[in-house]
């Protein structure tokens, strides 16, 4: 099993990942995770188990954005033109553009965001599940991250679902959480 070139690859690729990520001086420890996470997806390359990688547009999902904006809008009953003000897909990614999200606490907003993000891809991709590293970059961006707590924040909530753990974590919305998602997104359009 030490012959194997498949291992050695492995372990290889780890080692660069591992590198990189020190070199880039990130400190947040979540970041960290996700960017060598990504970094190990870089050096294996096609060769990485499909099981052990997030996808960004799920097997069996629309990459089509005009899709995409048909199925949000059946879904929601809001124009896709308004959609367009809250969404983007980019790089086969699903992208909030709002300049902030509603909510009275930062919790509030965690939450929030994570239904909207979770909306998009439930609804508007037909994807039940997304992986955790997708809000998370989405909360990093809006500048709603929070290491300690976000994970927490999203749970205690019955808008949401979780399937896995740690790195394997995935997200979906409940019943009252597509309600809830609905209502906020009518929120932030109006």
């Amino acid at each position: 099993m030490i012959n194997n070139p498949m291992n050695s690859k492995l372990q290889e690729a780890l080692k660069k990942a591992n590198a990189e990520v020190e070199k880039s001086g990130i400190t947040d420890p979540e970041l960290k995770k996700i960017a060598f996470s990504k970094a190990v997806d870089f050096y294996l390359g096609s060769e990485t188990p499909q099981s052990t990688i997030a996808p960004r547009i799920p097997k069996g999902a629309s990459d089509k954005s005009d899709d995409f904006w048909t199925s949000l809008h059946d879904s929601t009953g809001i124009e896709i033109n308004k959609l367009k003000d809250v969404y983007s897909v980019k790089d086969k990614q699903i992208l909030l553009v709002i300049s902030s999200v509603p909510g009275d606490s930062k919790a509030d907003k965690q939450r929030n965001l994570a239904a909207l993000i979770l909306l998009a891809y439930q609804e508007g991709l037909n994807y039940e599940w997304a992986p955790s590293s997708l809000l998370a970059e989405a909360a990093n961006h809006s500048k709603l991250y929070d290491t300690s707590k976000f994970a927490k924040n999203i749970v205690q909530s019955d808008w949401f679902r979780t399937e896995g753990v740690r790195r394997g974590l995935k997200y979906k919305l409940s019943g009252p959480g597509v309600s809830e998602a609905k209502n906020t997104l009518s929120v932030v359009i109006s």
